[in-house]
């Protein structure tokens, strides 16, 4: 009895531990071997995984009152909405022993779904999946390694393929087909903005075409929802390359063109008029810093007219207010 005390404990204590260390070792698993991906999707695309599936992937998570629970599972247990429950179902009786954790879950499930043979198909569900969990914990060795974004796409199958061979193909692909396609997506798109013997044109139409091959009708609007500030960031990143064998004059009106396709034309304004204002400062620093050394260097001078002259450099470059450059 006191055995079986103590190893439901452990297994507690490992389950939870497994909780918050899944995703870390998902991620660690990515950076394993080096083989190439290919062209084919991950996910199937009968699974049907909308641009809406990808937004909500990037946001918190979802409530999970009796109501939205009933609502849920009203027709499949196992959809884009069973990682997150079970997550939730995991943190909601967590201060139990593994067996009580596990009756307070299947009594909340028969409480609150019907009939209660789904209830039931649920329970069962959750506790492969927590079997599927302290595997990944026990053998966290396995997954160790790093690599490249194409390698990590290539682990992101793998580690599908794992889920798969554990719950069966089409369970692993419903509960876990979003964020495996919000991953993919996320990898593939870092492939072709990291590729340096592509332009920046040659970019745009790889990602375009990645957008359509992966979300159809919606690869206009799939991004629509990404911060504007990380979209110019990107925008910046995928013609790197062509900005930086620019003249200067050109790269700032480029620049400033990819400012105004993303931002309002006040914002763009005001991120122009900042670099003026930083082009400014700068250019006045390096004016002070070599007008300066040459009055310190001029030995023709004495110590007070040195003072007396770099006083007036800066009273005259910068004001009478004492800042200093």
């Amino acid at each position: 009895m006191i055995l079986k005390k103590i190893m439901e404990k452990r297994y507690k204590l490992l389950l939870i531990a497994a909780g918050s260390i899944t995703a870390v070792i998902i991620i660690i698993f990515l950076l394993t071997n080096n083989q190439l991906p290919d062209s084919a999707g991950i996910i199937d695309k009968k699974y049907r995984i909308t641009q809406q599936h990808y937004w909500s992937s990037l946001t918190t998570g979802y409530r999970f009152d009796n109501r939205a629970v009933e609502t849920y599972f009203k027709n499949d247990i196992a959809n884009n909405h069973t990682l997150d429950f079970f997550s939730y179902c995991q943190s909601r009786f967590k201060d139990m022993e593994y067996s009580e954790h596990m009756q307070a879950v299947r009594k909340y499930l028969h409480d609150t779904i019907q009939p209660p043979e789904k209830a039931e198909q649920i329970y069962e569900l959750y506790g492969k999946y927590n079997e599927y969990q302290k595997e990944l914990y026990l053998d966290q060795k396995r997954w160790a390694g790093s690599g490249t974004p194409e390698e990590m796409l290539e682990n992101l199958r793998k580690i599908q393929d794992f889920r798969r061979q554990h719950f069966g193909e089409n369970t692993a692909d419903s509960i876990f087909g979003v964020e495996v396609k919000s991953n993919e997506y996320a990898l593939r798109k870092q492939i072709i903005i990291g590729d340096t013997g592509m332009t920046g044109r040659e970019k745009e139409e790889r990602l375009a075409s990645l957008r359509c091959n992966m979300w159809g009708d919606q690869a206009e609007t799939v991004d629509d929802r990404q911060a504007l500030l990380d979209r110019y960031n990107e925008k910046l990143k995928i013609h790197e390359a062509d900005l930086a064998g620019m003249s200067k004059e050109d790269r700032e009106r480029k620049i400033s063109e990819f400012r105004r396709r993303i931002f309002t034309p006040e914002e763009a304004e005001r991120m122009d008029n900042a670099d003026r204002q930083l082009k400014y400062i700068r250019e006045r620093d390096i004016e002070y810093s070599r007008l300066s050394r040459a009055i310190l260097d001029n030995n023709d001078l004495s110590e007070q007219e040195k003072n007396r002259k770099i006083m007036e450099l800066h009273n005259k470059l910068y004001g009478g207010s004492g800042k200093t450059p």
